[in-house]
């Protein structure tokens, strides 16, 4: 379950004055922010789409995007807490997020390493599904301490419930799809490999307090 996540990112001192110095990013307001410039190309006719940031030189506002997401939903749905996010590209993992328990001041700093991993639609790859894409992580070695975060960008209708756990030494696997077309509203679930629960989320409208 998520709450596992509270044990892992545990660092030695290096890495630890490393993510210290990472450009820490609050998902809420980027999120808001995006929401905001896409609503303002609307009015303006013009149509920026998720793909759009498939290209070369806009890819890492495509994984930005999804970190905050992923960020987000955990802020939100499942610890209750304040998050920030940082985009790394170290090892197996894509960002890290950090929170804290207990209060901003005297609360202990938590990390999470997490892996960015992302089921295109049909156009795209027309053979990629989640079973395929699942069976990658136990081809190649993970660390036990990361999370893998998984974008469906798929259409259609999903049974969750029917995803089969996926052989691998990943610590937790998350996945999540927006349930509107204007993706105002996501569906987030996992920890597939623990008793996994589905959680509804908004898209943020108003920044955080």
């Amino acid at each position: 379950m998520i709450h596992s996540m509270r044990d892992l990112g545990k660092a030695d001192r290096i890495t630890a004055r490393k993510w210290r110095s990472l450009d820490w990013r609050d998902p809420r307001t980027d999120l808001v922010n995006l929401g905001r410039r896409a609503a303002e190309f609307e009015r303006r006719g013009i149509s920026v789409t998720h793909d759009d940031l498939r290209q070369r030189e806009l890819k890492p506002h495509l994984e930005r995007k999804q970190a905050a997401l992923f960020a987000y939903f955990v802020s939100h749905a499942i610890l209750k807490l304040p998050m920030a996010y940082a985009m790394i590209e170290d090892e197996d993992y894509d960002c890290v997020l950090w929170w804290k328990e207990g209060g901003k001041k005297v609360g202990k700093s938590h990390y999470g390493r997490v892996q960015l991993k992302e089921i295109v639609p049909p156009h795209i790859n027309p053979n990629a599904t989640i079973e395929s894409e699942l069976a990658k992580l136990g081809k190649y070695p993970t660390s036990n301490q990361t999370l893998v975060a998984v974008h469906v960008n798929q259409e259609g209708p999903l049974v969750w419930s029917a995803i089969a756990r996926p052989a691998t030494s990943v610590a937790e696997i998350w996945l999540y799809a927006a349930l509107a077309p204007d993706q105002s509203r996501w569906f987030l679930y996992g920890d597939l490999l623990d008793r996994p629960q589905g959680f509804e989320v908004p898209w943020p409208t108003t920044y955080s307090s």
